[in-house]
């Protein structure tokens, strides 16, 4: 697997996830270049996953930490809202009505 379908699988919770995050490790954190964009549709998807209960808060959390700490994403255009799940001490729990928020305001963007 390349690099860059590592990021896909991980970023977009692919059925081959578990296998991209040992793939990804040959690679390191830093990178040149923004190989993948985490693009709002992407993001309105995960957090579709999280109000459906596909996954939870705390998976939300990290995949947050995940993309926030990735020099090889760009995550430009949802940078704010990524901070805030990868924060929740310093912006507020993870909750269902914080998350259908984003998702309204999203939409409407």
């Amino acid at each position: 697997m390349e690099r860059v379908e590592a990021l896909k699988q991980i970023v977009t919770f692919g059925p081959n996830k578990e296998q991209a995050f040992s793939e990804l490790a040959k690679f390191g954190y830093d990178s040149e270049t923004e190989l993948f964009e985490v693009t709002k549709a992407i993001f309105t998807e995960v957090l579709n996953m999280y109000i459906s209960e596909q996954i939870t808060s705390e998976e939300l959390e990290e995949w947050a930490n995940f993309v926030e700490c990735r020099d090889d994403l760009n995550y430009e255009i949802i940078e704010g809202y990524i901070y805030s799940l990868a924060n929740p001490y310093l912006a507020g729990n993870i909750t269902k009505v914080k998350i259908n928020n984003m998702v309204k305001v999203l939409n409407t963007s």
